[in-house]
């Protein structure tokens, strides 16, 4: 008989290291060698890091219905449900696939973390999503508060979600108190009302461990409670790197970071908060494991300027200065509101709206001939993100000793009768051809 050569473990790590991760599974049945090899949590951390350099680009419309168009609006407490068309890509192959995703619920949020998974809010329910393998798991519900929203501001997310890559690898979900934003007051004993600044935040935090060949345990939500003596704006939050930031009023750019769960303000504030802040609005942004600040000038209407600035080791640097010129409505006499949808090496794509034009609309910047082209307007709200073929699984999550409700589960479908989604999806790209 043949002898059998085997090659030597650290070359087989290296190897699979480069594989799909749907691959490395299928390999992990192979032998009991190959199981234990492949469940090392060397093989995670490796595969992680190759996997930063072949993102996959998540693309998503979402549209709200009357819920009678899918069940007669029977056995649910909202007359509405929410379809998120996505439509999966990558550089090497193109179009992996197109899904749907149908929420029973008026109102639902998605969060990114630039990592595999995907955080989905709704009312009162959160989802963790895959959107490379099509999973999705419910979500333990907080025994505080249920609400996911807060009704009385704009319905704001009172949800975060981040990945924190240290020793420790894991998924958490915080939930933030509705007193958290801008408008909190208090009346003192003399009658006067005041800003209330300086206290200890109570929220709740859920964590999802990644243990061993990728499987994920939940544990139950704790509370928390540390110093933040800031007022913060809810609808500023991104997440980079482990790390939450908002912006507050008094311009100031705030962290909390998800593996020390403390808060901090960041020393270094970008140039661009100088200087007269009437007419200038600010958005941050997290995308490609960086930090980006967005600013919008119309101080000499009717032009109006957005710079593009980048948070590095060495402090903030401007990336961009756009000129917009015609790239908004003529009756625009508001600041409006500027998204950055993607950035590359010498293109911007981003989302321009103000509450006197018909859009949103998408304009892609190309630094190399410093032009600006018009794709198009919105008629869905839409996000883009990048994410990793990780090696994680969501249909053998543990959660044990955590009880869910069972309640109506989001659905899986497929396009159809979709012209106007697809046309949407299609404007959502870097370099897109016209």
């Amino acid at each position: 008989m043949a002898s059998v050569t085997y090659l030597p473990s650290e070359l087989v790590m290296e190897i699979m290291s480069r594989v799909p991760g749907k691959s490395v599974a299928r390999f992990r049945s192979v032998s009991k060698q190959f199981r234990s090899l492949l469940s090392d949590s060397c093989l995670l951390r490796l595969h992680h890091t190759r996997s930063r350099d072949s993102l996959f680009t998540v693309r998503a419309v979402n549209d709200i219905r009357p819920l009678k168009d899918v069940c007669g609006g029977f056995g649910h407490s909202f007359d509405t449900y929410t379809t998120y068309y996505f439509s999966v890509t990558n550089k090497a192959n193109g179009l992996v696939h197109e899904f749907t995703l149908n929420f029973y619920s008026p109102r639902v949020r998605m969060l990114t973390c630039y990592h595999q998974l995907l955080c989905f809010t709704c009312e009162t329910d959160i989802y963790l999503c895959d959107p490379l393998n099509k999973e999705l798991k419910k979500l333990p519900g907080s025994t505080v508060s249920k609400r996911c929203f807060d009704e009385s501001k704009d319905n704001e997310c009172l949800v975060s979600f981040g990945f924190v890559d240290g020793a420790k690898k894991q998924y958490k979900v915080v939930k933030w108190p509705r007193d958290l934003d801008e408008n909190r007051t208090r009346r003192l004993p003399s009658g006067l009302i005041t800003t209330w600044k300086k206290f200890d935040l109570m929220f709740e935090i859920l964590n999802v461990n990644i243990l061993e060949h990728g499987r994920l345990k939940v544990s139950g939500w704790s509370r928390h409670s540390r110093p933040c003596p800031y007022l913060l704006q809810l609808s500023s939050q991104v997440h980079v790197n482990g790390v939450i930031y908002w912006t507050t009023s008094d311009f100031q750019i705030v962290s909390f970071s998800l593996e020390d769960e403390t808060f901090s303000t960041l020393d270094a504030k970008p140039p661009c908060f100088r200087g007269p802040q009437e007419t200038r609005s600010f958005t941050l942004s997290g995308t490609h494991g960086s930090l980006w600040m967005i600013m919008l000038d119309y101080s000499v209407p009717p032009s109006r300027i957005m710079e593009v600035w980048k948070m590095e080791d060495s402090g903030w640097a401007r990336i961009h200065a756009v000129h917009l010129g015609g790239s908004h409505h003529p009756a625009d006499k508001d600041l409006g509101k500027v998204e950055m949808l993607d950035i590359g090496s010498d293109q911007v794509l981003f989302k321009l709206s103000s509450p006197s034009s018909r859009g949103p609309f998408i304009w892609c910047y190309d630094a190399k001939t410093n032009t600006l082209e018009n794709y198009g307007s919105m008629s869905y709200d839409c996000q883009l993100c990048h994410s990793i073929d990780g090696l994680l699984s969501l249909r053998d999550i543990d959660m044990s000793g955590s009880l869910t409700p069972s309640t109506k589960s989001p659905s899986f479908g497929s396009f159809s009768d979709t012209h106007i989604i697809r046309k949407t999806l299609s404007l959502l790209m870097l370099g897109r051809k016209s």
